[in-house]
């Protein structure tokens, strides 16, 4: 989940710098446990590999310290030319669901 406090503080309490940061999430990664479901599927391992990173990467601008490490999971194992393991894979796309939803709250 977002560390909302923490999140805040690196926006400087600015709530439209903070509604801008969350809805870049929502526009570009809303549907990306779906992108990581099909590329799975197809064990496109280069594919997980690009979402995984850039997902590592927009967690951390968002203080989600544990989806985070959830996407450095699925980025090591593919980096290494390896299919993650399913739990792996699940456990992101569960992340990714919850922060979804706490987006939708916060944007509201």
């Amino acid at each position: 989940m977002i560390k909302i406090d923490e999140l805040k503080a690196l926006c400087d309490g600015d709530d439209s710098m903070l509604n801008m940061v969350l809805t870049l999430y929502i526009e570009e990664y809303n549907q990306s446990y779906n992108i990581i479901k099909q590329r799975y599927s197809t064990e496109d391992i280069e594919g997980l590999f690009q979402i995984a990173h850039e997902l590592k990467g927009m967690f951390s601008n968002l203080c989600a310290q544990d989806a985070v490490s959830f996407a450095q999971v699925v980025e090591s194992s593919t980096q290494n030319g390896a299919l993650p393991d399913e739990t792996a894979i699940n456990k992101l796309c569960e992340e990714i669901q919850n922060i979804n939803q706490q987006v939708q709250v916060l944007l509201q």
